[in-house]
C-alpha cells in the first residue's frame, strides 16, 4: 500500500467514521414501518445518489433508508455504459423493470421519466420517486420525479423534505423524500462531485462518500428522534463496470453478495431500526474491498 494511500485510510476513513458514530446512538421508534423480504412492493424506501462514469461506462447506485430487514438492492437498474436508475418511496418491481427495460435500450433520462410517471397507468403516482442518469455519446442526461402528495413538508430547513439534485455534467443524481432536510441530498451531490486529492475518485469512492455525507446530514427522519440520530437502518452500494451486464435484483430484500450473480461491487447492510447506523458497517466493508482491488 502506498504511504498516500495509507494516510487516506487513516486519516480520513476514523473523521468520517466519528462523525457518523456521532449519529448512531440507540433509540426507541414505536411506529411500524414494512419489512417485506422477498416482495414486489415496499413502502417509503428513501433516498439514493446514482451516478455513471462517461470516461468507463461504469454505473452505480448507493442508498440509505429507516425501512429494516431489507437489503434495498432491487431498487438500482444497473446498465454499464448506458446508465443507472433508481426507483423508490412507494417501490414496485415492476416499475423498477420498466426503468431497466427503457435503460437497456438506451432511452435518455428524460423520456424515461415520461414514461414511467404517468398517472393514466400507475394510480399511486403520488407515492413513487425516481432518479435517472443516461449517457451516450459522450453525454450525460439526468432527470427525476417526485410524487406531490411528498412535497407537502418540502420546506427549507424543515422536516421530511423531499425531492430531486442532479448535476449532468458529473454524471449524477440525488434523490430523497421522508428526510431530514434538504442538506441530505445537497450534501450527498457535493460529497460526490467533490475531487479527493489524495486520488480516490472512482465511481464506487463517489458513490460511498455521497452516502456517508447525506447520512451525517440526518438521513431519514423517521430513523431520528430529536438529537439522537440513526438516519437509516439500511445502506447500500451498488457498482457495475463498463463492460459488465446489466443488472438488476428480482425482488425487494434480495442480494447476491458474494455470488457469482453479483456485479463489480455489491454491498449492503441492514439493521433493526434504533441500532447502530448502518453506515458505519458499510464503511468498513467498503475500506476492506476498495483494499483488495488497489487505487
Amino acid at each position: 500500500m502506498s504511504s498516500r494511500r495509507t494516510a487516506f485510510f487513516v486519516i480520513l476513513t476514523p473523521l468520517i467514521a466519528a462523525a457518523l458514530a456521532a449519529c448512531a446512538a440507540r433509540q426507541s421508534i414505536d411506529r411500524a414501518y414494512p419489512t417485506a423480504l422477498g416482495a414486489q412492493t415496499l413502502d417509503m424506501t428513501t433516498w439514493s445518489v446514482v451516478g455513471v462514469d462517461r470516461a468507463t461506462g461504469a454505473v452505480g447506485v448507493a442508498m440509505s433508508s429507516c425501512v429494516p430487514k431489507t437489503h434495498a438492492v432491487a431498487l438500482a437498474a444497473l446498465v454499464p455504459g448506458k446508465g443507472a436508475a433508481a426507483t423508490q418511496a412507494a417501490f414496485d418491481i415492476g416499475n423498477r423493470n420498466k426503468i431497466f427495460a427503457a435503460l437497456k435500450e438506451g432511452m435518455p433520462a428524460e423520456e424515461i421519466i415520461r414514461r414511467i410517471a404517468d398517472s393514466t397507468v400507475d394510480t399511486r403516482l403520488g407515492s413513487r420517486q425516481y432518479g435517472v442518469v443516461t449517457m451516450a455519446n459522450g453525454s450525460v442526461q439526468t432527470a427525476g420525479f417526485t410524487g406531490r402528495p411528498m412535497l407537502a413538508g418540502d420546506t427549507v430547513g424543515g422536516t421530511r423534505w423531499a425531492g430531486v439534485k442532479a448535476d449532468a455534467s458529473r454524471g449524477v443524481s440525488a434523490q430523497g423524500n421522508t428526510l431530514a432536510s434538504s442538506q441530505v441530498v445537497s450534501n450527498a451531490l457535493a460529497a460526490f462531485i467533490w475531487d479527493d486529492p489524495a486520488g480516490f475518485n472512482m465511481l464506487p469512492d463517489r458513490l460511498m462518500r455521497a452516502v456517508e455525507a447525506g447520512s451525517i446530514a440526518g438521513g431519514d427522519v423517521r430513523c431520528n428522534t430529536e438529537s439522537i440520530r440513526q438516519t437509516a437502518a439500511t445502506a447500500m452500494i451498488v457498482v457495475a463496470r463498463g463492460g459488465d451486464a446489466p443488472y438488476a435484483t428480482d425482488s425487494i430484500g434480495k442480494t447476491n453478495m458474494g455470488t457469482p450473480a453479483a456485479p463489480w461491487l455489491e454491498l449492503s447492510v441492514t439493521v433493526e431500526k434504533g441500532g447502530d447506523n448502518p453506515l458505519l458497517e458499510l464503511r468498513r466493508r467498503y475500506d476492506q474491498w476498495r483494499r483488495g482491488i488497489g487505487k
